[in-house]
């Protein structure tokens, strides 16, 4: 190494390499005189930590519920650290990163799907946001990456005849399960007849806990970990208001507690139908319970629920296939159509902001451009 490029960094330390060719150090030397002057810099020592050590420090800051930083986790462990970990942030690469990313299609012989790629590339992004952040790198070499494009999510929007529907068979069920446990494994179930259109006769029922929590999802909107962490302090049958502050979510199998999915509290509203269930529902029970609550006091789990409950209703309603978050769906569909707007819808379902509430139900509120085109006409 004959020729030495020298220079002071912005702390006033000096750095130096060395080259076999004048030109190289020179070019070295403008780049590093160029970044300096960009306000870019970034020292050798700070960028030689390794991506492994980020994504620790990254990973160990987070403050999201803990479903989402058990996916993060997965993530981490599944695709991003066995190729990263090692790698210095000074020797990541843009078109290393593309490439890798772009492979990920074709990852342990199965491809993964647009949406999943691209939530790799979310977690990488934010990785190497805290490594720009702590001047570890000059900018995010993820940026500017061509992902692929996902498919829009299917959302399901049942009518109200379906959710009653829906309702009948939990609270049928439930009676059923009341009825088998009381009489012995030897029970039978009560058969279920069909109509001239196939469609199975759903006995009448009176209302149950299950059919509840079906209208509680459906008639607000909350998530169903915000469902099975709501307490009885945080219901207001005089104003019709929930306070959401708190959410219950099954994480490896037990449940944890977390603050709701965007870290704030709201209030959203009820329908006047559900005061008088709801009043017998916590009726002479402490203000800290749960208004929902297992035998034993605590928070129903999302997949024992689903498999008990849920799943049944469903398979009995023949509305198959349905998920749990389609009843939020459901709410913002029946919303939209009884004539909120963006804000409140937001509001309502705790969205970061009307712009992700109007990418995600843009659908709903198509026939407001036939409302503004009428207006003119009429005009």
């Amino acid at each position: 190494m004959r020729w030495t490029a020298r220079f002071v960094d912005d702390q006033g330390r000096e750095q130096s390499k060395g080259f076999a060719a004048k030109a190289d150090a020179q070019s070295w030397l403008d780049t590093q005189v160029s970044s300096l002057v960009r306000g870019d810099f970034v020292s050798p020592d700070r960028s030689a930590m390794t991506f492994g050590t980020l994504a620790t420090k990254w990973f160990e800051s987070l403050t999201n519920a803990a479903s989402t930083v058990r996916s993060y986790e997965s993530v981490l462990d599944t695709h991003i650290r066995p190729r990263w970990s090692g790698v210095k942030l000074s020797d990541f690469e843009h078109s290393a990163y593309a490439g890798w990313l772009s492979n990920l299609r074709k990852a342990n012989g199965e491809p993964l799907s647009p949406s999943s790629v691209r939530h790799v590339h979310v977690i990488m992004r934010m990785i190497l946001d805290l490594a720009v952040r702590d001047s570890r790198m000059p900018r995010n070499l993820c940026d500017g990456v061509r992902l692929p494009k996902a498919r829009p999510a299917t959302q399901r929007f049942l009518t109200k005849d379906e959710l009653a529907r829906l309702v009948a068979a939990a609270d049928h069920l439930a009676v059923e399960r009341h009825r088998i446990q009381r009489a012995g494994r030897r029970a039978e179930r009560t058969p279920i007849e069909q109509d001239k259109d196939g469609r199975n006769v759903i006995p009448t029922a009176p209302e149950s806990v299950d059919g509840l929590m079906l209208r509680v999802l459906a008639g607000t909107g909350i998530r169903w970990g915000e469902l099975a962490g709501l307490r009885i302090e945080c219901l207001d049958l005089r104003k019709r208001r929930l306070t959401i502050c708190r959410s219950a979510s099954e994480v490896n199998g037990s449940v944890e507690w977390s603050d709701t999915k965007n870290h704030e509290s709201r209030v959203v509203a009820f329908p006047r139908s559900l005061v008088p269930a709801l009043r017998e529902q916590v009726k002479d029970r402490p203000a800290d319970a749960l208004v929902f609550p297992t035998r034993t006091g605590q928070p129903h789990r999302n997949s024992g629920w689903s498999k008990r409950v849920f799943g049944p209703a469903v398979k009995l309603a023949q509305l198959a296939p349905l998920t749990i978050h389609d009843l939020r769906d459901t709410f913002a569909s029946l919303a939209v159509a009884a004539g909120s707007n963006v804000k409140l819808l937001q509001r309502q379902l705790g969205h970061a902001s009307a712009a992700m509430t109007l990418d995600i139900y843009s659908g709903l509120f198509e026939d407001d451009l036939d409302t503004i085109t009428d207006a003119m006409d009429a005009g």
